[in-house]
C-alpha cells in the first residue's frame, strides 16, 4: 500500500509541474483485440494464457483518462465506457498538499511541504540524465564537444569535401506529382572517405582523453545493458569495432539531385550505395522535399549473412504532410510503424505492428482549455491523515483505517464499475480464483 501512495504522489506531482495553465486532457485509447490475440498466438503462447489477456484487452479499451490541472492542483478522472470508475484530486500551496479521492472516499490526506521537496529532489536524482558526465556512463554534451568535437569536425569536412557535384544537365523528370527540370549528379570519393576515417581511428587511439571518455560512455552503456565489458582490452576492442564497421564501405556512392531552374525549394534526392562488382545497389536512399512541413524521406539496405549466403532487406521511412507525420520501420517482414495527426491542440496516434494496413493501437488526445475540479478539497466529513504517518509505520491504526477504507469502499465501488461496464472480467476472475 506505500507502493500505491508513492507513486500517487509521483503522478502528482509531475502533472502539477507540467501544468502551465488550467487545460482539461482527454485521453481514449482502442487496441485492435483480434491482431493482439493473432500475435500471441503466433509466439507459441498457449491457449490458456492468450484466453487471460482478451478481458484485459476489453479493460483498456473501455478506458478513458480525464486530466483537468488548475492553478496549484489537479484532479485525475478514469472512466469506464464513459461511466465513472475512480476520481484523484490535489491542491498545493506554501504548506504542502492535500489530496481526495473516491479511492479513500471516507479519508483526506495531507503532505507537506518538505516532504514534497524531498520527492521531487529524490525524483530528480533518479532522472536519467543525473550523473551525465561523471564517468559512469552519463553523458555530457558540452564534455564530448571538447573532447571529440576538433576530431568529428576535421572527419566531417573531409567526407563532406569528397562528394563533388558535376555539372547541372537539362532533364525532364517527375516524383511524387512534381515535375523537376534540372539534374546535378554527385559522386563521392569513397578512397577519400576511408582514408580521412583512418585518420580519424588514428587519431582517437592517440588521444588519452578521447580514448577515456570513449572507454567511461561504452561502460556505462554495456552496465546498463547488462552487456559484459572488459577495460583491458576496451582500446584493442574498439579498434577491431571500428575496423569492422569500415570494412562494409561501399565502393560507390553516387546521387542524383532533381531542382528546378525557377529556384524554387522543392527539390528530389535519389542516392545509392553498391558494392565493386555488384550489379545492384545494396543501399539505395531518397528524399523529396517540398518545404519544411512537406517531405518524404526514406531508405532501403539488402543485408546479406556471410555465413548463410542468405539476404534480407532493411527500409525505414518517415513522411510529412502539414501537420501529420507517419514512420516505419521494417526489417525482413518486421513492421514497426507510427502515424500521428495533429489538429489544433488535438492528436491522434495511431501504432502498427507487424500488420502495415492496420493499427495495433490507437490514441486519441484532445486538449481544452479551462477546467474545474469536481471533487470538493476539504475535510469536512472525513478523517484528516498525514501522509507521513503512514509511510512512517504503515502498521498503525490510522495506517489501517486509510487500507480498510480503501479496501472496503474504493476498491469495492471501482469493481462494481468494472464489471458492469466490462462483463469480460468476470471470466478473468474466474480463472485467477
Amino acid at each position: 500500500m506505500k507502493k500505491l501512495l508513492v507513486l500517487m504522489l509521483a503522478l502528482m506531482l509531475a502533472l502539477t509541474c507540467v501544468a502551465a495553465s488550467a487545460q482539461t486532457v482527454c485521453t481514449d485509447i482502442a487496441i485492435d483485440r483480434d491482431q493482439v490475440k493473432g500475435l500471441i498466438a503466433g509466439f507459441g503462447v498457449p491457449e490458456e494464457q492468450t484466453a487471460m489477456v482478451d478481458p484485459v484487452l476489453a479493460l483498456v479499451n473501455a478506458l478513458g483518462v480525464r486530466v483537468t490541472t488548475v492553478d496549484g492542483g489537479a484532479q485525475v478522472d478514469l472512466s469506464l465506457n464513459d461511466a465513472d470508475a475512480l476520481s484523484l484530486g490535489w491542491a498545493l500551496d506554501d504548506a504542502g498538499a492535500s489530496i481526495v479521492s473516491t479511492l479513500f472516499p471516507n479519508y483526506f490526506l495531507t503532505i507537506s511541504s518538505q516532504t514534497v521537496e524531498a520527492m521531487v529532489q529524490q525524483m530528480a536524482a533518479n532522472m536519467p540524465s543525473a550523473g551525465a558526465g561523471s564517468g559512469a556512463g552519463g553523458f555530457d554534451p558540452g564534455a564530448i564537444q571538447a573532447v571529440l568535437g576538433g576530431h568529428l569536425e576535421k572527419w566531417m569536412a573531409a567526407c563532406a569535401a569528397a562528394g563533388q557535384p558535376g555539372e547541372p544537365v537539362a532533364v525532364e523528370f517527375e516524383y511524387g506529382g512534381y515535375a523537376f527540370d534540372t539534374m546535378v549528379p554527385v559522386t563521392v570519393d569513397m578512397a577519400a572517405i576511408t582514408a580521412a576515417t583512418n585518420t580519424l581511428l588514428d587519431d582517437l587511439l592517440n588521444d588519452e582523453a578521447a580514448m577515456a571518455m570513449l572507454q567511461g560512455m561504452t561502460m556505462g552503456m554495456a552496465q546498463s545493458g547488462g552487456a559484459p565489458f572488459n577495460p583491458e582490452t576496451f582500446q584493442q576492442d574498439f579498434k577491431a569495432g571500428f575496423e569492422e564497421w569500415m570494412a562494409h564501405f561501399p565502393d560507390t556512392v553516387n546521387a542524383e539531385i532533381y531542382t528546378n531552374s525557377d529556384g524554387g525549394e522543392t527539390f528530389y534526392m535519389l542516392a545509392e550505395s553498391a558494392y565493386e562488382g555488384s550489379e545492384a545497389p545494396f543501399f539505395t536512399c531518397y528524399m523529396l522535399f517540398e518545404n519544411a512541413q512537406n517531405m518524404d524521406m526514406g531508405f532501403s539496405m539488402e543485408m546479406t549473412d556471410e555465413e548463410t549466403a542468405q539476404t534480407s532487406t532493411m527500409s525505414a521511412g518517415f513522411t510529412m504532410k502539414d501537420t501529420d507525420m507517419k514512420m516505419y520501420f521494417d526489417m525482413g517482414g518486421m513492421y514497426i510503424g507510427l502515424n500521428m495527426r495533429f489538429a489544433g491542440s488535438d492528436m491522434a496516434f495511431d501504432v502498427f505492428f507487424m500488420n502495415p494496413d492496420s493499427p495495433l493501437v490507437s490514441v486519441k488526445v484532445e486538449i481544452t482549455d479551462g477546467g474545474d475540479r469536481t471533487l470538493p478539497m476539504d475535510a469536512e466529513g472525513k478523517t484528516a491523515l498525514a501522509i507521513e504517518e503512514v509511510m512512517a509505520d504503515g502498521n498503525s491504526e490510522a495506517a489501517q483505517g486509510l487500507y480498510a477504507d480503501i479496501q472496503a469502499n474504493g476498491l469495492g465501488a471501482l469493481m462494481g464499475v468494472a464489471m458492469q461496464q466490462v462483463p469480460e472480467l468476470g471470466a478473468l476472475l474466474g480463472m485467477a480464483g
